[in-house]
């Protein structure tokens, strides 16, 4: 495992997982803090082409906003996956990114080509839905977080590996809680972004932060809440919603603003997709869309509200870091009155201003580079989606893993967090390794691969005998069992395959009768037999071979010749090649060969290189007459002239070429010509000297 990026920090989640031939990568995201290629995960530490898929667990940038990149300006050639939602918010966040990137100085990772030719190779997957790609068995399960994230469990000969990516435990007013897999993984790589900490309880920090809303808009102040624009967003925006709602007589002229153009095309998204929402916003769409807000507008020009509005008011502004765009300039305009607050709801990231002005400051920088004062109140009030202590100990009890892989974590929160993973295990008595990887730092964890094999059907009617052989179809199919044995007949029953079979012929011309051949081979085998409907010119051999007799017709130009055939098999073709040997054995050689090769002896031993040269014409013309029909020898042009079913053939033997119109019949003629050569030259006695 080699974390690429979310290594001892939080941002560019992209992890490594290879075992034996195969490589996975979980999720490749930027950086919030960083710009341009500083943003990217370390893609260079591995060789990118041997990534053969990954899996991309939510739409958040930091977990998916380097994808273009890695499929447009890298040698990546794996395949890509993340569900239906993830898929749909993907193209439109970082759509918007790249529309903005046209209008900055900042190097650009991506343009708007490079993101539509990536949802051309992005395939979607549904949750509990297992695919093979490669050999690997792919599931991926709820992991709550944001609407269609997932946790992907891997499976690569035997070995289970589950990537949470960011997730949740607890459900929310409108997404359920992450899935315990039902099957027990060998390492766990887990999100640490919130190391030992406890959230408050649900009900607790929604009452503390309306309280908090409450007393700013008493006291004539204005809220800021930077946010995610999808996630933390509309659970907020529900909740404020519903409250508003309950106490309108109160605060119907307090304004609710969402300054974001992604939150209100999000809504669509969500609709879309209720299916993959909990069952008490489901019960709500049956009486109306709760995701169509009384109580909330959208701000479209939002320099203009900062300066003509001056009243109380809520917004909800984007990025949540506070690092770029509305919600720092809402953050700059109103963070020098003390009156106003200012609420950190999701996890503050390491070198944002969200997490600078946690520490508490008495100033900050603007961007323009001013230093002002900080008089504006603080809080952090968490509602992040991301597991805290309790979340993350209790998900690794449920599935036991012996190894724990920690990343997207800061380096002390990971480190606490490791330690009281160990801490607990050891008290509870089980075998636990966690690990805390620095980024490009691997990770490696000895597992043996799983060498079992189930037997079905007829080879599984009864145990097998210690050390005897079983014999079946090796089958590995997708869903099932990881590799079953198989007797052919039960392939349709256990799988989509047939069995099939090949049935195999061959020719040989003969010119002697058929009862030479019969006798000869009835003298070799036990078992040769003219049997039922055969023709009486025909035998079956072993039960396996059936050699049939097809005598010359002068009229029609065929020659006496056997035709072989047997299904293919070992069996077999181990009895054919024998039938083959006896066939040519009592045919013997042609006439016209046997006197040119004692001719071509004769002259080679009287020195005689000239006659010994067209007498080899001369059988070589013979032995391809005997392979493929009639051959015409030209002594004076040195070749051997060939007419194959009509196509004509030259042999120029003595420059072993062959000239021929049809590439096929071409290669075979050479083929046999560069056999024979070596056939018939006398080989050579001496031996070198050691």
């Amino acid at each position: 495992i080699i974390p690429l990026g979310a290594g001892s920090e939080v941002g560019r989640s992209c992890i490594i997982f290879k075992y034996q031939d195969k490589t996975v990568m979980f999720d490749c995201g930027i950086h919030p803090a960083f710009k341009g290629m500083d943003s990217l995960p370390l893609l260079d530490e591995i060789d990118i082409d041997t990534v053969d898929v990954a899996l991309i667990t939510h739409f958040h940038l930091d977990h998916c906003a380097a994808v273009p990149y890695l499929l447009r300006k890298t040698r990546f050639k794996g395949r890509i996956f993340m569900t239906h939602p993830t898929k749909a918010i993907y193209y439109s966040l970082l759509r918007d990114l790249a529309k903005g990137s046209k209008h900055s100085s900042e190097e650009a990772l991506f343009n708007e080509d490079d993101l539509e030719a990536s949802m051309q190779r992005i395939e979607v997957v549904d949750f509990y839905q297992t695919i093979e790609v490669a050999g690997m068995q792919i599931t991926p399960y709820r992991a709550g977080h944001v609407l269609g994230a997932a946790m992907f469990l891997v499976e690569v000969a035997g070995c289970r590996c589950l990537y949470t990516g960011d997730y949740s435990r607890l459900p929310d007013r409108h997404l359920p809680a992450a899935d315990i897999p039902p099957v027990k993984p060998h390492i766990v790589i887990v999100e640490s972004t919130y190391g030992t900490s406890r959230h408050l309880p649900r009900l607790q920090r929604e009452q503390l932060l309306l309280d908090t809303i409450r007393n700013t808009i008493n006291r004539g102040g204005r809220v800021i809440m930077p946010v995610v624009a999808l996630g933390r967003a509309q659970e907020l925006l529900l909740l404020l919603d519903e409250y508003w709602e309950a106490h309108k007589s109160e605060l119907s002229g307090i304004p609710i603003y969402q300054a974001s153009s992604m939150m209100s095309k999000a809504l669509g998204v969500y609709q879309t997709y209720v299916e993959s929402l909990n069952d008490d916003i489901k019960r709500v769409f049956h009486e109306r869309n709760p995701f169509k807000f009384r109580h909330v507008q959208t701000l479209k020009n939002p320099a203009h509200f900062i300066s003509d509005y001056s009243g109380p008011c809520v917004i909800m502004a984007t990025p949540s870091g506070l690092q770029s765009g509305a919600s720092r300039d809402f953050f700059e305009a109103w963070c020098e009155d003390s009156r106003n607050t200012c609420i950190i709801c999701d996890f503050a990231v390491q070198g944002t201003l969200a997490k600078e002005i946690l520490g508490g400051p008495s100033s900050i920088t603007t961007r323009e580079g001013r230093r002002v004062p900080l008089r504006i109140a603080v809080h952090n009030i968490s509602f992040s989606a991301h597991a805290d202590y309790d979340q993350t100990s209790g998900f690794l009890d449920a599935v036991r893993p012996p190894h724990v892989v920690l990343v997207h974590g800061e380096y002390g929160e990971m480190r606490k967090l490791a330690k009281a993973l160990k801490d607990g295990a050891k008290a509870a008595g089980v075998a636990r390794e966690v690990y805390t990887p620095i980024l490009a730092q691997t990770v490696a964890v000895e597992h043996k691969p799983d060498r079992s094999v189930r037997l079905q059907g007829r080879l599984g009617e009864k145990p097998p005998r210690e050390g005897a052989a079983v014999r079946g179809v090796l089958v590995r199919q997708g869903g099932g069992f990881a590799t079953q044995l198989l007797a052919p007949s039960d392939l349709p029953r256990y799988t989509k395959l047939l069995k099939g079979s090949v049935t195999q012929r061959q020719a040989i011309s003969v010119d002697v009768p058929f009862t030479a051949i019969r006798l000869a081979l009835e003298v070799m085998f036990e078992g040769v037999e003219g049997a039922g409907t055969l023709p009486s010119l025909a035998v079956v051999v072993g039960e396996l071979v059936t050699v049939r007799y097809v005598p010359a017709d002068d009229a029609s130009g065929v020659v006496s010749h056997v035709v072989l055939e047997w299904e293919g098999g070992r069996q077999g073709d181990m009895v054919a090649d024998a039938v083959v040997a006896v066939v040519l054995q009592s045919i013997g050689e042609p006439p016209e060969a046997t006197s040119a090769e004692s001719a071509m002896l004769a002259a080679r031993a009287a020195g005689d290189e000239a006659a010994a040269a067209a007498a080899e014409l001369h059988l070589i013309g013979a032995l391809l007459r005997g392979q493929f029909g009639p051959a015409a020898v030209d002594e004076a042009g040195g070749l051997v002239r060939l007419d194959v079913d009509g196509v004509e053939a030259a042999v120029d033997y003595r420059a072993g070429k062959v000239v021929c119109g049809e590439p096929g019949l071409r290669a075979r003629i050479e083929k046999s010509l560069d056999r024979l050569a070596a056939a018939i030259r006398p080989a050579p006695l001496d031996r070198p000297h050691d």
